[in-house]
């Protein structure tokens, strides 16, 4: 049964670029883990809206067109003046790629100019059309501008993919704590979290949990699989999930991405408290989702 739910992300739209390892461009589509998320999500049949800014350029329109062939709402993204953010992504030359084989990169393998901005025109409001619905929000970056977006926000659900430690690195610990605090799902990775634990003086993941009070924490092991904690009971409990089908890696790109896709939707969807058998069902489908991400060039489902 629907909930009247809807999924929003904010920020500014990435167009991914994909090259071999003679640096020759192979791909371009839309890019940016909050995107793809949203992207996912869309291809669900879920009822989805991006609302922030791209660069009035033929790269932007591309990554609009994507979004739009999803049926994500656009009416929201205004086009400025700038170019639109560049992702540049490497993949090797290698029959049998790791996890993180792949380079992402701020710079241009041609140019090496930088091609990643942030923009400072970000809309901050909730659109009337949205504003009865039960609004689940997706972000991969925290700068002031998301940050007042949320705020404006009273009742939601926050959902935050903390994959890059260069979207971390540079603010303050007290500006992080406010915002992740705001969060009620939030997804790492191994790296990362090695980094915001020993940023917030906590040993693992179960004290990093506690010190948000989250719904569910969920780190990615790239084939390892992925560590869930929740609570229940008053009880904070912690599964190893582990895949049965290790598939072989072709872009490892926006596979945290199905993963966290997946997981939000039943997380959205859950009429019950988060128990193990919750965790077991959604961890399958999760990784099957990755799977089919990993298999192909390129973040988003052709």
């Amino acid at each position: 049964m629907k909930k009247n739910i809807t999924f929003i992300s904010h920020g500014d739209i990435i167009l991914d670029k994909i090259y071999d390892s003679n640096f020759n461009l192979i791909k371009q589509d839309g890019g940016g883990s909050n995107w793809n998320t949203l992207y996912n999500l869309a291809l669900m049949g879920e009822n989805c809206y991006a609302i922030g800014s791209v660069g009035n350029d033929a790269e932007g329109q591309i990554a609009l067109n994507s979004l739009a062939h999803a049926n994500i709402n656009i009416d929201y993204i205004i086009k400025e003046n700038i170019n639109t953010n560049i992702m540049n992504i490497l993949i090797p030359t290698n029959s049998k790629l790791e996890d993180d084989s792949i380079l992402h990169c701020w710079y241009s393998p041609i140019t090496n100019k930088c091609t990643m901005h942030f923009s400072e025109n970000l809309p901050t409001k909730l659109p009337d059309e949205l504003k009865n619905k039960n609004i689940f929000i997706l972000l991969d970056k925290f700068e002031a501008v998301n940050l007042e977006f949320v705020n404006n926000i009273p009742e939601k659900k926050l959902c935050l993919d903390v994959g890059h430690l260069r979207f971390v690195e540079h603010f303050s610990t007290p500006y992080l704590l406010n915002f992740f605090n705001k969060a009620n799902i939030m997804q790492l990775n191994k790296n990362v979290s090695t980094y915001l634990f020993e940023r917030f003086h906590v040993k693992n993941d179960i004290e990093f949990f506690n010190l948000f009070n989250l719904d569910l924490l969920v780190t990615t092991m790239g084939k390892k699989g992925a560590k869930f904690i929740y609570k229940s009971n008053n009880k904070t409990i912690c599964i190893e999930k582990t895949p049965e089908i290790i598939a072989e890696v072709t872009d490892s790109s926006g596979a945290g991405d199905a993963f966290l896709s997946t997981l939000i939707k039943q997380y959205a969807y859950l009429d019950k408290p988060i128990d193990e058998n919750f965790i077991d069902a959604t961890f399958k489908l999760a990784n099957e989702s990755s799977r089919n991400i990993i298999s192909q060039i390129g973040s988003r489902k052709v």
